[in-house]
């Protein structure tokens, strides 16, 4: 800090408006790399870096690679905000490829707090100005399953046979869909009881049963595009012994609802629908009670508490990793204070 000396020469003045001003237009500048701006959820996500910037003087620099299968760019944009030498960065990592978690470290070993939100590298970098902010996704996929489990008890549909829950996952790589895909998993083993279980579809999550009385169907396209979503909901939805589907993000929910508008199986009397987010169309499956409800997160919070946890690194302020709070909107509550404020369009 620069302290008023009259003392001092014309330079010192000099120097001292010269901070003031940039005081005026930053005291610090942090770069966020985001997975991109395919789905609103990360335009909430910018809204709150940007208001974080706002509240604590912080010029924001939000950027993103075209979609969520963008390794490489998202890459190539880490670098170069690297090469701006902020003085704190935010970075949402697609998939921890080693060129990533390299950059991090470098980034990390310049001195630069690193706070990685919504998906961590999974790697301790043993830094005191490293923290993680993100929903806990593990537990709000099995939060998705506690509400498919009271639904589907409430129904009890097709006691007398095996029942198939399709379970859909934009992709393999994002660590916080891979978390709540499991967790749901997880969750209806335990509830069913893992002897019961069986899991077909995608190889990662794949556990054969041949007595299962309740199959898991988990459906991944192989391009992260609506048609290639739509075609592996499609697939699932059709099959006569469908009683529930769930979807772990916005994109696949989405084609949850796209899909539906086809072949009519979600709804009241009907397959249960849960999703994940929010977005227009979700929302309004939700209202309508096509879907039984789904899991929101908090996008701007998540943003804004990446940018504020960042700036408190900088200033040398301890950091920990931050659990930012969910909840199952449905129809009756959509419209409250605190869950209409997480839900976008």
């Amino acid at each position: 800090m620069l302290f008023w000396n009259r003392a001092r020469s014309a330079l010192f003045v000099t120097l001292l408006f010269f901070t003031a001003y940039q005081a005026d237009a930053g005291d610090f500048r942090v770069e966020v790399v985001s997975k991109g701006f395919q789905h609103d959820f990360w335009r909430q996500v910018n809204r709150g870096c940007d208001q974080a910037g706002k509240d604590f003087d912080a010029d924001i620099n939000f950027v993103g690679p075209e979609s969520e299968s963008g390794i490489a760019e998202q890459i190539t944009l880490l670098a170069e905000a690297l090469k701006r030498n902020p003085d704190a960065m935010c970075v949402a990592a697609i998939s921890p490829e080693p060129a990533l978690v390299e950059l991090v470290f470098s980034a990390v070993e310049a001195g630069i707090p690193v706070i990685t939100f919504d998906s961590d590298i999974g790697i301790d970098m043993g830094s005191d100005v490293q923290a993680f902010v993100a929903t806990d996704n593990m537990d709000a996929g099995a939060g998705a399953t506690d509400k498919m489990y009271e639904a589907l008890s409430v129904r009890k549909s097709r006691p007398s046979q095996p029942i198939r829950i399709g379970v859909f996952s934009q992709d393999l790589m994002s660590q916080s869909i891979g978390d709540r895909t499991f967790g749901f998993i997880e969750r209806i083993k335990h509830l069913y009881g893992a002897g019961n279980v069986a899991v077909e579809g995608a190889e990662l999550y794949r556990m054969p049963n041949p007595n299962a009385s309740v199959i898991l169907e988990v459906a991944i396209p192989p391009k992260t595009v609506s048609e290639a979503m739509d075609q592996v909901v499609r697939s699932v939805l059709s099959k006569p012994d469908l009683v529930g589907a769930y979807g772990s993000n916005e994109f696949s929910a989405k084609s949850m609802v796209t899909v539906n508008a086809e072949l009519n199986v979600l709804g009241p009397d009907k397959a249960v629908g849960i999703g994940f987010d929010s977005g227009a169309d979700q929302v309004r499956a939700v209202r309508d009670r096509v879907f039984l409800g789904s899991i929101t997160q908090n996008p701007f919070m998540i943003g804004y508490l990446s940018v504020k946890t960042a700036i408190e690194a900088v200033k040398g302020m301890p950091v920990d990793d931050t659990a930012v709070p969910f909840f199952f909107y449905t129809a009756d509550n959509l419209d409250e204070p605190d869950i209409a404020a997480c839900l976008y369009d």
